[in-house]
C-alpha cells in the first residue's frame, strides 16, 4: 500500500472504545502498517507483530518523538537511546521489580479499603446521578502506590495528581507546536519537589537510608555507573506521570467493562480466582495508553513497508491487542480469556518495568471492590474519555451501587 493511499475508516481516536476498535478492525484489514486516518504524513503500526516488532525494535524507532536533541541527564528512559538505554533499564528495574514492588502491598490493601468504603458511604446518599468510582477509587491509588514505594511523605501524593495534569497539558502543547520539552520542564514545581526529595536523602548518612525505591536510585550501579540526580530526577517524574495515568485509566477501563456486563461481575464474584484473568482482558481490550509515537531512525522494513529515517510511526497498542489472528473474537470482553500475550505493558525486552505494580493495583482495586459490592450498574452509559488522544480512560465513570456486602471482620 503507497503512502498516499487514503483509508475511510471509522475514527481511531474515537470517544467510544467500541467504535475505537471498528476503526482499528478496518485498517488492520488494509495492511500492518498504513497511513494514520486524518494525520497526513504519519503512519500506523496497526498488526500485532508490526506493532511488537517497533516498540520492541529501539535502534531503528527511537521514543518520545522531539526528545532526541535534550541533553542525556534530562531524558526519560523511553527517550533514551542505546547502550546508555539498557543500563538505565536496568537500574529502574531493579527500583520498581514486581518483588520491590510486593512490599507495598498490605498498604495498598488498607487504602483500597478506605477507598471503597469512602464511597460506599457516599453512593448511600447519592441518589441516581451515583459516585464516581474514578474520583473515590481509580485516581488517587496509582500515585499514592508510587509515592510510597518512592518513599516519599503520603502527603506527596495529592501534590502530584495536580502536577501530572498541568504536565500532560503543557507536553501536549509543546507537541503541537513541534518544540521538545523536557520532562523537567514540563511542571517546575514538580522539579523542585523531586529535587528536594532527592537532596534531603543525600544529606542523610547512607547507613540510614531506609530501603525505598529512592535509595535504590541513588545507590545502585551498572557497570560501576551511577545515575546522577538530575537523570534520576527524570526518570522519578517519568515513572509518576506514566504510572499515575496509566493504572488510573486500567482501573476506569475495567470498571467500564465490568458496569456494561453484569454477567462477568456475577461471575467474578462467583470464583474469585478469575481475578487475574479479568485484570488481563481488561488490559487487552482496553489498553491505557493506546499508541506511542516513535520515529524512524535509519531504513528498515516494519510489517509489509519500509520505513525511512525521519519518519513517524504511530505503534497502535490498541490496534495490535485486537489483532484476530492473536485472539478470537478480539473485541469481545471475556474475563477469562486471561492471555499476557497483549501489547500494552510494551513489547519484549522493553516490557514497562512498572507492569509488576501496576498489575498489583488493578487486582487489589477489583479484589476489594468485589468483596463489598454484590451488584452495580452504570449511572450514565456513556463513555466520557480523558482529553488525551493516545490515552484511553474514563474521566469520570459514574456508578449506582445496587446491592453490598457486609464489611469482613479484620484479620
Amino acid at each position: 500500500m503507497s503512502e498516499s493511499d487514503e483509508l475511510v475508516v471509522a475514527n481511531p481516536l474515537d470517544d467510544d472504545p467500541d467504535q475505537r476498535c471498528a476503526a482499528y478492525r478496518a485498517m488492520r484489514a488494509q495492511g500492518e502498517v498504513v497511513p494514520f486516518p486524518g494525520l497526513d504524513g504519519i503512519l500506523a503500526a496497526v498488526s500485532y507483530e508490526s506493532v511488537a516488532s517497533g516498540l520492541s525494535s529501539v535502534d531503528d524507532f527511537g521514543g518520545s518523538a522531539g526528545q532526541e536533541q535534550l541533553p542525556e541527564e534530562d531524558k526519560h528512559i523511553a527517550a533514551i537511546s542505546e547502550p546508555r538505554h539498557g543500563k538505565v533499564r536496568k537500574i529502574i528495574n531493579s527500583v520498581v521489580a514486581f518483588h520491590k514492588s510486593q512490599r507495598i502491598e498490605p498498604y495498598l490493601g488498607e487504602l483500597c479499603e478506605d477507598l471503597v468504603n469512602t464511597m460506599l458511604t457516599e453512593a448511600r446518599s447519592a441518589g441516581p446521578q451515583g459516585v464516581d468510582l474514578v474520583e473515590h477509587l481509580a485516581r488517587p491509588i496509582p500515585p499514592a502506590a508510587i509515592t510510597r514505594l518512592l518513599g516519599f511523605p503520603e502527603t506527596d501524593a495529592a501534590l502530584f495528581l495536580d502536577w501530572i495534569r498541568e504536565s500532560g497539558e503543557r507536553f501536549q502543547e509543546a507537541a503541537a507546536s513541534g518544540r521538545s520539552i523536557a520532562i523537567a520542564d514540563s511542571n517546575p514545581q514538580m522539579r523542585d519537589h523531586v529535587d528536594a526529595r532527592i537532596a534531603e536523602r543525600l544529606a542523610m548518612p547512607v547507613d540510614q537510608w531506609p530501603k525505598d525505591a529512592l535509595s535504590r536510585f541513588l545507590s545502585t550501579e551498572v557497570d560501576g555507573e551511577r545515575l546522577d540526580p538530575r537523570s534520576i530526577r527524570a526518570q522519578i517524574m517519568f515513572i509518576i506521570g506514566a504510572g499515575t495515568d496509566t493504572t488510573r485509566n486500567a482501573i476506569g477501563n475495567l470498571f467500564y467493562r465490568l458496569g456494561r456486563d453484569p454477567q462477568s461481575y456475577a461471575a467474578l464474584r462467583s470464583d474469585p480466582s478469575v481475578v487475574e484473568a479479568a485484570v488481563e482482558e481488561a488490559l487487552r481490550i482496553d489498553a491505557p495508553a493506546q499508541f506511542m509515537v516513535r520515529t524512524c531512525r535509519r531504513p528498515t522494513e516494519l510489517g509489509d513497508r519500509h520505513i525511512e529515517p525521519g519518519q513517524t510511526v504511530f505503534m497502535c497498542i490498541g490496534a495490535g491487542n485486537h489483532d484476530e489472528s492473536m485472539h478470537r473474537e478480539p473485541d469481545v470482553f471475556a474475563v477469562g480469556r486471561g492471555s499476557r500475550d497483549h501489547l500494552s505493558f510494551g513489547s519484549g525486552r522493553h516490557i514497562c518495568p512498572g507492569a509488576g505494580l501496576a498489575r498489583m493495583e488493578i487486582r487489589i482495586a477489583l479484589r476489594t471492590f468485589l468483596n463489598r459490592v454484590v451488584r452495580f450498574h452504570l449511572a450514565d452509559p456513556v463513555f466520557h474519555p480523558m482529553p488525551v488522544a493516545m490515552l484511553l480512560g474514563p474521566q469520570t465513570l459514574r456508578i449506582i451501587i445496587d446491592e453490598e456486602a457486609p464489611a469482613l471482620p479484620p484479620q
